[in-house]
């Protein structure tokens, strides 16, 4: 099994590239980073094989949410904001609209 997201979604929600920790992109170990205009910084870790998803969120440097996901089936993009799914139950999700928020489902 594996996380199911599309890459662009992604792409278009953080603004930029994912960076592999690991050094090669495909063994699906990706940390995705977002900072908007009022300061606040998304980091989202993922591990698309092993179906774990980290996610914090701070404002100038102090942690506003921090949460670990484990049995992560997709995520999924909604207008302006990403939707993790744990056991295909929506449970997340991160607005990235002029100021960056998180609604639990």
């Amino acid at each position: 099994m594996f996380i199911k997201y599309d890459e662009y979604d992604l792409l278009e929600l953080f603004q930029s590239e994912p960076v592999s920790i690991t050094g090669n992109i495909d063994d699906g170990e990706l940390i995705y980073t977002h900072k908007d205009e009022e300061n606040f910084k998304v980091i989202l870790t993922l591990d698309v094989y092993r179906q774990t998803i980290s996610l914090s969120i701070t404002f100038n440097d102090s942690i506003v949410f921090k949460g670990h996901f484990n049995n992560v089936t997709s995520v999924k993009k909604y207008y302006k904001a990403m939707v993790i799914c744990v056991r295909k139950e929506d449970r997340l999700k991160v607005k990235f609209y002029k100021q960056v928020g998180v609604e639990l489902l």
